[in-house]
């Protein structure tokens, strides 16, 4: 597409024509894609993101009539839209970093939907249903505080039997937890704790 083309398909979108704006979509969309995928490394992120885009080309059309680079805009567009997205992932991630360091009555203020008491007998309510020996390693390694040797060498199993039913066993707990409250990251940050 040569560059009087692209400054005359956006003079058209600023008019409001609706095919220019799919021309221009099926032209950049492919463009967009690689150059945002390297900044946010998510494809589903990266599609959004071209998506958000397009929806900004349209919603300020009437702008574009204005650019003496409309396609650099494009990429500007793009490349903030995926600098705010990291950003933001940032953030999140600080906050569940915060969140899993503060204090259990800090926790405890997140947790509105449930108290301490409650997710205690929920997690109890899901220990009971495990399998007998999943629940005994369950019960040596969350009640009783022995290490991975320890209860391997008192079940006479060995050490990687006791981590991968330890897993099986945080992992239905959790999921339990999950379908009959509703909670999950801040009851996974309590489990962690048990």
């Amino acid at each position: 597409m040569s560059t009087f083309n692209e400054k005359e398909l956006f003079q058209r979108v600023a008019d409001g024509d609706e095919n220019a704006f799919r021309e221009i979509f099926h032209e950049y969309n492919a463009r967009l894609l690689p150059f945002i995928l390297k900044i946010c490394k998510s494809p589903l992120i990266a599609e959004e993101i071209v998506q958000e885009v397009f929806l900004r080309v349209w919603i300020n059309r009437e702008d574009l009539a204005n650019m003496d680079q409309p396609v650099s805009w494009l990429y500007k567009v793009a490349a903030n839209l995926a600098i705010s997205y990291l950003r933001k992932e940032a953030v999140n991630e600080k906050k569940l970093l915060h969140l899993a360091t503060t204090s259990a009555p800090a926790r405890n203020d997140v947790i509105d939907k449930l108290t301490t008491k409650e997710i205690q007998l929920l997690i109890e309510k899901a220990a009971r249903q495990l399998p007998p020996r999943r629940q005994q390693i369950y019960r040596l390694s969350r009640q009783d505080g022995l290490n991975h040797k320890e209860i391997a060498e008192k079940l006479s199993l060995s050490q990687n039997t006791v981590k991968d039913q330890l897993v099986i066993a945080l992992k239905y707990i959790r999921e339990y937890i999950r379908k009959e409250s509703g909670v999950s990251i801040s009851v996974l940050l309590l489990l962690s704790l048990l």
